[in-house]
């Protein structure tokens, strides 16, 4: 039965949902919510501000997806969340990644703060598939001949998958994921990852644990699913790329910093890395100039989780992450606490 008007726990929202509607709701029948409208930095902060002050006390915020525009999460943005009354004691993101996010300024406040690890997941390993394949199959070029109306003037044959060694640096989620899909082109996999798998795990999706080093000089393709940390950071760089085979192909759908750039560009100029297909760069939105109408490299927009399934995954868990901090005082997926 809903709770009366009068006893409604309040939450602060920033964005309206674009997939999870019924969850959506489902919170507003459930509880007070108010939303702040999409914008930037400058305009969200007062507007925040103004809803505390008008609105509060609040008990619980969420932040949806396409937020990169008032990053970074952090005590400037979320600050009256925490005056004159409000106590926000969740703070729920959509994705996985909070590199973006300073997890300090909600501990703090003793505010959980929370992702939705499993919403990026599917989408993410299928476009990393289709960066594996566009790496090989050299689609860049391809699709600029094509575009020239020159049919298969210049063209040069392509690479094979089946028989390949795949090195993954990264077994989370992403990582697994990408695994079980990938197996289907014949690949040998090697992985190197934080915290090995258990035995049997590996078994069941092929994998075969080896030293990053070791992962470096034996992989044909490498592919990039790791959390962008300090430990990640230039995780491929100029000393990595001199170990690599001549010809190797270089796949980043992770962050961008943890490939060095500039590291990269020189092993693309060399030709020691054959062809690269990247969905994230260190300085986005900015690419830099030497990808762009580069035959060896595919570009896109850090759109591997860009489809209505993650929009729906990400806002549905961001809503229950609310909803069960204030009926049982814990979120679902906190990153930090407890408090």
């Amino acid at each position: 039965m809903p709770i009366a008007l009068q006893q409604k726990k309040k939450i602060i929202g920033i964005g309206h949902p674009q997939g999870a509607i019924k969850e959506f709701e489902e919170l507003c029948r459930d509880f007070d919510v108010h939303v702040v409208e999409r914008g930037p930095r400058g305009k969200v902060i007062p507007e925040i501000e103004r809803i505390c002050a008008e609105h509060g006390p609040f008990e619980a915020a969420y932040i949806l997806f396409a937020n990169g525009g008032w990053a970074p999460m952090d005590e400037e943005l979320c600050a009256a969340m925490w005056k004159d009354g409000n106590n926000v004691g969740c703070f729920a993101q959509c994705g996985t990644g909070y590199d973006n996010c300073v997890i300090p300024d909600y501990t703090k406040h003793n505010c959980y703060f929370t992702n939705t690890p499993d919403a990026v997941t599917q989408s993410t390993a299928d476009f990393t598939v289709f960066l594996f394949l566009a790496a090989l199959r050299g689609s860049t070029y391809c699709e600029m001949v094509a575009n020239k109306g020159l049919w298969h003037q210049g063209l040069e044959l392509t690479t094979d998958p089946d028989g390949l060694t795949l090195g993954v640096l990264g077994m989370g989620r992403i990582g697994k994921d990408f695994a079980r899909k990938v197996r289907a082109f014949g690949v040998k996999i090697i992985y190197n990852t934080r915290t090995r798998l258990p035995e049997e795990e590996e078994k069941t999706l092929g994998l075969t644990y080896v030293s990053k080093a070791e992962l470096v000089k034996t992989s044909d393709v490498i592919s990039c699913l790791t959390p962008f940390t300090a430990e990640t950071y230039h995780l491929l760089d100029h000393d990595e790329f001199k170990e690599m085979k001549d010809g190797v192909f270089i796949i980043n759908s992770s962050r961008g910093p943890v490939i060095n750039e500039e590291a990269l560009i020189d092993a693309l100029k060399s030709n020691k890395v054959k062809r690269a297909a990247l969905d994230v760069f260190e300085k986005e939105p900015s690419i830099p100039e030497y990808f762009l109408n580069n035959p060896k490299v595919t570009v896109m927009p850090h759109v591997a989780a860009y489809t209505d399934g993650t929009i729906y995954r990400g806002e549905r868990d961001a809503f229950a992450n609310c909803r069960a901090f204030l009926e049982t005082g814990k979120p679902v997926t906190p990153v930090n606490g407890p408090f």
